[in-house]
């Protein structure tokens, strides 16, 4: 607290009437802060008369400075006038600050709480902010006992350290919810709506049993909205009642519940500036007279009926729902009131947020332009555009009042996520011994929405080096370009398939026809792509039976695949929801591989794939994923036959996991020598025909690490020419679950998975098990 004091009766006067002057104004105590700032803030002067009120507010203005503790005023007479001594009490400042008690948080935990800095003058309102802060912590991590308070310790030169002291007490754990009054609607029909849950034996890995009472709040909302979902208009959540147990571990919570009646929806009709647009609108409802009343149902005709004249350019129009009870007949009667307003134009579109990525690679995703009509569906097609991108965590689109009533601006923010990534890993697979992994890649090169990436694996059964590059609109136009160059090494069982090459590959999306056929306009999701690929294969055969030994040919393939896609995936590098649809065939002809330029060494065929892919979000964070991949491969004449390297061999963590890499295919028993005596030995030879599907339920498990857990199962097999079962497995397909975890680490996504085959196999001639129980894998990237 401030006080001035004036030790020394007043001086003589200079005169006979007056104030004394001040004549001189000195400053003592102080240790850091300088005697020039001081008196800055003082507003009394070297040679005006004394005031006194003026000297109390100066004593107020150095305490608001907030760098003392208490300041005196002295006054010190003299024949000449006056001099004033301020005389001041520094604050200390903190040393350091340190936590005690936190054996549940730890000291990164509670970091965000400290308001309190080193080095800073000690700020008592900072430190019993920070002390709330603590406690809050501890509340919302379910310690709802625990308590916080602060100490000093003095050291020398006017220092301090600040010591915050924490009782955590026991965690307190909601250990059962009950509900009164609830006749009607059951406590597992409210639950799942509700963040407060019942705390159990995985409860150390969830939040389930954390109390925290913004969230039960929110809880009590969302008990009304269940309610009103299922027809009760009138229910109401009274105030709940909350009980500890008597060693204050546990909490019980009871909530009382006045359900009332359910009512039905009665008449459902339209009033307003309809434009002669209803005959629409009741088409989009999903509220039918004699349905029971639903609030989420009505929520969505709202927003229906109002995208109708915001898609005409009626940015601000209002739809009202009107609701009319009936007590007797328990119906509720609806109509929806709409004022479309005025018209309104995209005056301009602003992008906000983009550090890294250019203005151009967002603006070339949005379907809303400067000048047009304003449209809600347009925006939700550009935010979704952009967003599946996957160069940003977030994207918003936002609108505000432009120049006029009826111009508009449209503001994109997005918030930017690292793109790059640099991984060095290494693993151990059952069947491939150690794996080593790297990558360099950035899918938004120097922000120009490119793909580059460099990629080296090594492992027993395979070695690959990759540079890749795309250009997703070449030169701004609808066209795609890419190239990529590639050296694989593969291990088969009974061969080694090297290759090395390149290809390049032409894209355009269909929309740009629309200047031809203007219903092309709907097909910017489709591209269509030519490949041309060329490579050479050297194979090393491990097999000296002469039946087999002419299928182990080297050559040149030089070939061209035309591809059709259809992306609606969400998320173009990690989806969640939507689909991928790729139909191609690649086509390896005599004319593409001259003998004037390649020889006589040339691999000729045809090929044909098939590639779906579902995602689909389920509550609670758990993603639904499946794929179907299909296909065939054939001679193209009898004087070129399939090379054994281009059939297909599955297993392995991109096809059929548990299973051993290259290993699901067909076999046949060849001699392990030349001679006829020799044992007989089973080899796999490939299939010219190829079915997967693949089955994920990937759920979140430690979500602030990056790490979520996947739960799959997988069915394939590969068949051999004329052949399209297998006898010796259900339904011909080979069978495999496992888990595993997915690690979106900042320098890339990580697999790590067991699978566990369902058919497991043994060779003829051994009896030897070609299958593992359990086979761990792993590698970089996702896998669909």
């Amino acid at each position: 607290m401030a006080l001035a004091v004036f030790l020394c009766p007043p001086p003589v006067r200079g005169e006979e009437e007056g104030e004394p002057v001040v004549r001189a104004i000195l400053v003592e105590g102080n240790r850091r802060v300088e005697v020039d700032a001081i008196k800055a803030a003082v507003g009394t002067k070297v040679g005006q008369p004394l005031d006194r009120k003026k000297v109390q507010a100066d004593v107020r203005a150095l305490m608001k400075l907030g760098f003392f503790s208490d300041v005196v005023v002295e006054e010190r007479g003299e024949k000449e006038g006056v001099t004033l001594v301020f005389k001041v009490t520094e604050r200390p400042t903190v040393q350091s600050t340190r936590i005690e008690g936190n054996d549940e948080l730890s000291a990164d935990d509670l970091k965000d709480t400290i308001e309190v800095k080193a080095f800073a003058v000690l700020d008592v309102t900072a430190v019993r902010k920070s002390v709330r802060k603590i406690q809050e912590k501890y509340v919302d991590k379910g310690f709802y006992l625990a308590e916080a308070s602060y100490r000093l310790e003095d050291k020398p030169d006017n220092q301090v350290v600040v010591v915050f002291v924490v009782n955590e007490n026991a965690k307190v754990q909601v250990k059962q919810i009950r509900f009164l009054g609830n006749a009607h609607i059951t406590k597992d029909d409210i639950a799942p709506y509700m963040q407060t849950q019942e705390g159990g034996y995985l409860a150390f890995l969830t939040s389930g049993g954390t109390y925290k009472e913004e969230a039960f709040q929110r809880d009590l909302q969302s008990i009304q909205a269940v309610y009103l979902e299922h027809g009760y208009v009138n229910a109401k959540v009274n105030k709940p009642s909350i009980q500890l147990s008597p060693d204050k571990k546990f909490m019980y919570v009871t909530i009382q519940v006045e359900e009332g009646e359910q009512f039905a929806i009665g008449k459902v009709d339209f009033s307003g500036e309809l434009l002669e647009r209803k005959p629409l609108l009741q088409e989009l409802l999903q509220s039918h007279p004699g349905d029971v009343f639903q609030r989420s149902r009505v929520g969505h005709d709202l927003f229906a009926v109002g995208d109708v004249y915001r898609d005409l350019g009626y940015a601000y129009v209002n739809v009202t729902p009107v609701t009319n009870l009936d007590l007797k007949a328990r119906t509720l009667d609806l109509t929806f009131d709409v004022q479309p307003g005025q018209k309104v134009t995209f005056e301009r579109i602003e992008i906000a947020g983009n550090t890294k990525t250019r203005d151009k690679v967002i603006r070339r995703e949005l379907r809303i332009y400067e000048g047009e009509l304003y449209g809600a569906t347009p925006i939700k097609v550009s935010k979704q555009r952009v967003t599946a991108l996957g160069y940003f965590e977030t994207v918003e689109i936002t609108t505000r009042k432009g120049s006029a009533d009826d111009k508009i601006v449209a503001t994109v923010e997005v918030k930017e996520k690292s793109t790059g990534t640099f991984q060095i890993g290494a693993g151990f697979s059952s069947y491939e011994s150690f794996i080593l992994t790297g990558q360099i890649s950035q899918n938004n090169f120097f922000g120009w929405g490119q793909t580059i990436s460099l990629q080296v694996q090594w492992s027993a059964l395979r070695q690959l080096g990759q540079i890749q590059f795309v250009e997703p609109y070449f030169f701004d136009t609808k066209w795609t370009f890419a190239f990529d160059l590639y050296a694989t090494d593969s291990y088969y069982s009974n061969f080694t398939r090297k290759a090395r090459g390149g290809s390049m590959t032409w894209g355009y999306e269909l929309s740009g026809l629309d200047w031809l056929w203007p219903w092309a306009s709907h097909l910017e999701d489709i591209r269509v792509f030519g490949t041309y690929t060329n490579e050479f294969v050297r194979v090393t055969s491990a097999v000296q039976d002469l039946l087999l030994y002419n299928r182990f040919r080297s050559g040149t393939t030089s070939s061209l695949r035309l591809s059709l896609q259809w992306d609606k995936r969400d998320n173009r590098l990690f989806p969640t929801a939507g689909y991928f649809v790729s139909l191609s065939g690649e086509y390896a002809p005599p004319f593409l591989a001259p003998t004037s330029v390649f020889g006589q060494n040339v691999n000729l065929f045809s090929r044909y794939t098939v590639d779906l892919r579902w995602y689909k979000p389920i509550a609670g964070g758990l993603v639904f994923r499946t794929r179907l991949n299909a296909g065939a491969i054939f001679a193209w004449d009898q004087n070129h036959p399939v090379p054994i390297s281009e059939l297909y061999y599955l297993g392995g963590i991109n096809s059929v996991r548990g299973y051993r890499l290259f290993d699901l295919a067909p076999r046949t028993t060849v001699g392990s020598a030349p001679s006829p005596d020799a044992p007989l030995r089973t080899l796999a030879i490939g299939g010219n025909k190829q079915l997967v599907l693949n089955f994920e339920l990937e759920y979140p498990f430690l979500e602030k690490l990056g790490i979520r857990g996947v739960i799959f199962f997988d069915m394939g097999n590969a068949f051999g020419p004329g052949k399209w079962s297998d006898p010796a497995v259900s339904l011909s397909l080979y069978k495999s679950w496992g888990f595993g975890f997915r690690w979106f680490s900042p320098i890339g996504p990580l697999r790590f998975e067991w699978g566990i085959p369902l058919n497991r196999r043994r060779d003829k001639a051994s009896g030897v098990w070609l299958d593992q129980a359990l086979d761990f894998q792993f590698t970089i990237g996702n896998f669909f």
